[in-house]
């Protein structure tokens, strides 16, 4: 039943608008800079533990794609899910992230995936860590916010099978 409840979820949040007769989803370069600088802001936030900033870049229900589909039904679960994962990167001597370029799909007016690459740097300037992830937006009362991520190999960047 979770794993019917996950699926139909990711579809509904993929693929808001099934028709065997539509058209390729576009949005204007309006959108595609607002997407960007989501990224800058978002980045920005978690790099520097502003999680009230980070917040306003995010919604629920996020979706991570880890082992499985993991449904995070509420801000609360996704403030805690990246407060983890910002904390186990302290113990790492991080200190900030930069996205290296992006590739933006738009799969409706108000959805898009978002192909990046980025690396995570150290306190002393050295790389931590470079890698890709694809991560889904959607645009909610006129802003574009984050509301899906899972990592990919950094060499699949780009790519389409």
């Amino acid at each position: 039943m979770r794993s019917t409840f996950i699926f139909l979820a990711a579809v509904g949040l993929l693929f808001p608008r099934i028709s065997l007769a539509q058209q390729p989803a576009r949005f204007g370069v309006s959108d595609k800079r607002a997407i960007d600088q989501l990224f800058d802001r978002y980045v920005q936030a978690f790099s520097t533990k502003d999680y009230a900033r980070l917040r306003e870049q995010l919604q629920a229900p996020f979706l991570t794609f880890r082992v499985g589909v993991d449904v995070m039904p509420t801000m609360d679960d996704v403030m805690n899910y990246y407060g983890k994962l910002r904390d186990d990167l302290d113990e790492q001597n991080y200190a900030r992230s930069q996205y290296v370029r992006s590739r933006i799909t738009a799969l409706a007016a108000d959805r898009a995936l978002v192909n990046s690459t980025f690396s995570r740097f150290r306190k002393d300037g050295t790389v931590l860590l470079k890698q890709s992830a694809i991560y889904l937006v959607s645009k909610s009362s006129g802003a574009w916010k984050i509301c899906g991520a899972f990592a990919q190999d950094l060499e699949e960047f780009g790519k389409v099978y």
